[in-house]
């Protein structure tokens, strides 16, 4: 199976970026990383993906997308990943530099060269996917598969009460992509928050002694404010669960059909992931339980390598 990245490269999607590129998944192969404005901006992304490379030590195209949602002012989530988006370790530095293709252009082009063999993992906003749609009308037929990590599917939103970020970044986008494709899989927020990565494994990574799990601790330490400030009993890991799901579909405990919508008003419910259980053609598959231990050994065996 051939994959894409879309990533807006924040903390938890560089842990996410790390976890195909292990003996353990030779049947993935990533063809491209996408960057999208997010987390950080756009240009902040691209050095991220970079140095999360450069740590892999693998060689993958990375191509710069959208830097700004299809209609709002960005919004970022510095201070949740720090100013640079890897949690401001020094980390954020690389001689890699993006390919000239567009992002949405290359997400076309490779969809349409790997028809039906190729899967697009959305750990972003959703503009560069939108505009690849309106690019190419026949973009949802082509892939095989697109996973994204976005919704709040009980309204519990980590942007607002309702919206989770990557919906509320760009709703519009989001909005499309949900119209057009038939079969998405989503891994919502709240996944995140009801399964969270125990300390205790988080502590025995980050004490690692390979290039990986240094590089891991130190853009990790953010997780610590995370804790003080929010409360949490774990370290939540959307993308990483997301790719977890991606990789393995065993991964998933329980899913939900469901038709999705996304509210692009402007009252409180703007962003909201709206599901409609009863609709008779349902476009979406929400994964609301995963397998956690299995997910956390991913991303331990990707981490400590």
């Amino acid at each position: 199976m051939h994959w894409i990245i879309d990533t807006d490269a924040g903390v938890d999607d560089a842990i996410a970026i790390a976890m195909p590129f292990v003996p353990d998944w030779p049947d993935h192969r990533i063809l491209a990383i996408t960057t999208v404005t997010g987390n950080v901006h756009v240009s902040k992304v691209n050095i991220n993906v970079g140095a999360v490379l450069d740590v892999l030590k693998v060689d993958v195209p990375i191509h710069a997308g959208c830097d700004r949602p299809m209609i709002e002012s960005h919004i970022h989530a510095e201070e949740f990943h720090g100013a640079d988006g890897l949690g401001d370790a020094g980390l954020a530095k690389t001689e890699r530099r993006p390919e000239q293709e567009h992002a949405a252009l290359a997400i076309v082009r490779l969809a349409r060269a790997h028809e039906g063999d190729l899967g697009l993992i959305a750990l972003g906003p959703l503009t560069n996917i939108a505009l690849a749609c309106n690019l190419d009308p026949d973009l949802p037929e082509c892939l095989a598969r697109l996973v994204v990590m976005g919704c709040a599917w009980q309204a519990r939103g980590n942007q607002t009460p309702a919206a989770e970020f990557n919906i509320a970044a760009d709703p519009e986008s989001a909005r499309v992509v949900f119209d057009r494709f038939s079969n998405v899989v989503v891994l919502p927020w709240e996944v995140s928050l009801d399964q969270m990565m125990p300390f205790e494994t988080f502590e025995r990574i980050c004490a690692g002694t390979s290039a990986r799990a240094v590089f891991f601790a130190g853009m990790t330490r953010v997780v610590h404010v995370w804790k003080a400030r929010f409360g949490f009993t774990g370290v939540p890991l959307p993308d990483p669960l997301a790719m977890a799901v991606a990789l393995d579909e065993r991964i998933i405990a329980r899913e939900l059909r469901a038709r999705v919508r996304v509210d692009i008003g402007a009252s409180i419910g703007r962003a909201l992931s709206s599901l409609d259980y009863r609709h008779p053609r349902p476009n979406a598959r929400v994964v609301v339980a995963v397998h956690a231990d299995a997910a956390w050994r991913m991303i331990e065996r990707a981490w400590t390598l």
